[in-house]
């Protein structure tokens, strides 16, 4: 089959842009490979060079970015593949994981260095990162390494575990293929016929699963097929309380379906670990739950997590979700599926993305994680936390349309005839109904007459000036009301909703950048180390107490403070006794992450404060230093005149 001779990363490129019904801008791209916009623009010339034979190419326009387009997708997807690439630590130690899972016996250190191309240290790093994410996390399997041999243990629960997460992380959800990655271990005919038996199957019996679990599952099948066939069987499982006869049957009817297309009998433990997969995974019919009954349909400790839960936010934020039904039932649901052993996500998305766009749900989420350790015994993952930040935006949601006390008062301006005005009103209310409140609609021509005391947005036709009232904002937009409008008055939205959802009273940037504690020509190793020096400087002057280092040092392992350049913003909601910011500027740009880093700020915050902690997180994290000074490190004084009038 003909290849189309990309590299890694424009494989990845064309991957990425083949998922997208709309146009991304380079800078969203680059943001999501760790590279620049310019560098995006290269890949892209190059990638439209190879695909001009094929009828295919990435189309760009002005502002709005890039869009994929093919006469025949399929035929560019299967020469996209990617077979053995070996540019970065995470192609390896994928590549590593895997031939540790089918090796039987254990593997020569040396040989392996050959066969990816690396030197000793650059594998002694790999295998570290992979004992990270297989050894010291789930499934928790045992790395043998005896002298210059390596191995997995022989566990084929584990290493199986291990093939279906490789296999999932790499799955294409925009067509039947398994993954962009070519691997010969699955037979790609085999893999279509088990995703046209699997569904109906589950079906037959009411069981409905999401696509992450689904997915799975049908990896799962594809691996039991090739393992117990290739002498790899799984032993005999414990004994465990049978599930629902619906589970049993669809266990049951499964089995007899890849009897009759495969002519294969699978051993009872077999079957076993497929009816265990389905029980666990399979979603729960809330459709008939309500507040009354729930006691009956969810485990005590997740009942006593969610209302424990939120009762915090009410208490931290101001901002009551319990008596909004369907956001209780689905949080019970999703603590519920948490303590499953089978925790299935489909974490493809961009986490610096999601997070910079779920910045005040992000924060709401993490506080659920000290109640967590205590009722369930683990702290949540990045991942768990972004899928409870994504619930907690429809609980803003819905919260927002039952508080219309919380609508901005909004006049519009117009300058065409009235009925022209009038059709824009209706547009913006089409689109933002649940936020504004149009206390009126007005010729430009009629503003000084106008007392714009009690309204805080104007939305603009012209770009003159239309009211000096400093309690009012103004924002220009089209008479069509365009979708850059839109996108405009959402993000003014967001950051009006954390304003009055937690006002910071007398919050003063200037105040907290006065009274901090400056660090300056900062030099450090890692990121922790970075952490660790401010946070004891913060102990030292008897701020917080020392839990608070341990507390920043946990949320940095799980999920990185770090979502932009230049600036990061260091919090924790471990009290302090009083509010205190420690500023650390760098003597040479710091890499955190994938991220290129200015300077740190580290706040404490008295829990009278939490609301000031928000607010600085939305400033700090919208902000930009740019100095000016040809060197690209801002000073004391240069982040002072950038930020005290924030």
């Amino acid at each position: 089959m003909d290849t189309l001779g990309l590299s890694l990363r424009q494989k990845k490129i064309l991957h990425l842009l083949r998922g997208m019904s709309s146009y991304i801008t380079g800078a969203e791209l680059g943001k999501q490979l760790g590279v620049s916009s310019r560098t995006i623009r290269s890949d892209i010339a190059g990638i439209n060079d190879a695909l001009a034979p094929y009828n295919a190419r990435i189309c760009s326009e002005h502002s709005k970015g890039y869009l994929y387009q093919a006469e025949d997708p399929e035929a560019i997807q299967s020469m996209n593949r990617i077979d053995n690439a070996f540019f970065t630590r995470d192609e390896r130690v994928r590549y590593l994981a895997f031939r540790f899972c089918l090796a039987d016996d254990p593997l020569n250190i040396y040989d392996l260095e050959d066969e990816i191309f690396v030197s000793h240290t650059t594998l002694e790093h790999d295998i570290r990162h992979l004992k990270m994410k297989y050894v010291l996390s789930g499934p928790r399997i045992r790395f043998i390494q005896e002298k210059d041999s390596l191995s997995f243990e022989k566990d084929e629960r584990k290493r199986r575990a291990i093939l279906n997460h490789l296999f999932h992380a790499d799955w294409d959800y925009h067509a039947r293929s398994n993954a962009y990655y070519s691997y010969h271990f699955l037979d790609m005919e085999q893999m279509d016929r088990i995703l046209d038996l699997i569904p109906p199957a589950l079906q037959r019996h009411g069981i409905v699963m999401e696509d992450p679990a689904l997915v799975s599952l049908n990896l799962a099948v594809a691996i039991m097929i090739h393992r117990a066939g290739s002498g790899h069987p799984i032993p005999p499982c414990p004994a465990r309380i049978a599930p629902e006869e619906a589970v049993q049957e669809a266990s049951r009817d499964l089995f007899s379906v890849l009897l009759q297309e495969f002519g294969v009998e699978f051993s009872e433990a077999e079957q076993r670990e497929i009816e265990r997969m389905i029980d666990e995974t399979r979603m729960m019919d809330v459709s008939d739950v309500h507040m009354g009954n729930v006691q009956s349909c969810f485990h005590e400790s997740a009942i006593r997590l969610a209302t424990e839960y939120l009762e915090k936010i009410h208490t931290l934020y101001g901002v009551d979700f319990s008596q909004d039904e369907d956001f209780y039932i689905t949080l019970l649901s999703y603590i519920q599926f948490l303590q499953t052993s089978e925790r299935i996500f489909n974490d493809q998305e961009n986490t610096e993305i999601l997070r910079e766009n779920l910045l005040f749900e992000f924060e709401i989420a993490w506080a659920i994680q000290d109640l967590a350790a205590v009722h369930l015994g683990y702290y949540f993952t990045e991942t768990e936390i972004l899928y409870l930040a994504h619930a907690i935006s429809g609980a803003l949601e819905f919260f927002f349309e039952t508080h219309p006390e919380y609508k901005l008062r909004t006049v519009i301006c117009c300058h065409l005839n009235m009925t022209a005005a009038w059709a824009l009103k209706r547009r913006v209310l089409g689109a933002f109904d649940k936020y504004l409140n149009i206390a009126a609609l007005l010729p430009v021509n009629s503003k000084s007459s106008f007392d714009f005391k009690n309204v805080d947005l104007v939305l603009s036709t012209v770009r003159k000036t239309i009211t000096k009232n400093p309690g009012t904002d103004t924002i220009q937009i089209g008479t069509l009301f365009p979708p850059d409008d839109y996108l405009t008055i959402s993000a003014y939205i967001y950051n009006y909703r954390l304003r009055h959802l937690c006002p910071s009273g007398t919050f003063s940037m200037k105040a907290l950048l006065e009274d901090a504690i400056w660090i300056e020509n900062m030099e450090a190793d890692t990121r922790f180390d970075v952490i660790e020096a401010m946070a004891e400087t913060l102990i030292s002057a008897g701020i917080v107490p020392p839990e608070y280092e341990a507390d920043l040092l946990r949320r940095e392992a799980i999920s990185s403070f770090s979502i932009r350049q230049d600036i990061l913003f260091l919090h924790s909601l471990v009290p302090a006794l009083r509010t205190k910011l420690c500023v650390a500027v760098f003597s040479r740009k710091m890499s955190w992450q994938s991220n290129k880093i200015r300077a740190v700020f580290m706040g404490a915050f008295t829990p009278e404060d939490t609301a000031v902690m928000l607010r600085l997180n939305q400033i700090l994290n919208s902000s930009s230093l740019d100095p000016g000074n040809g060197k690209g490190i801002p000073t004391r004084a240069d982040i002072m005149a950038a930020m005290c009038n924030l």
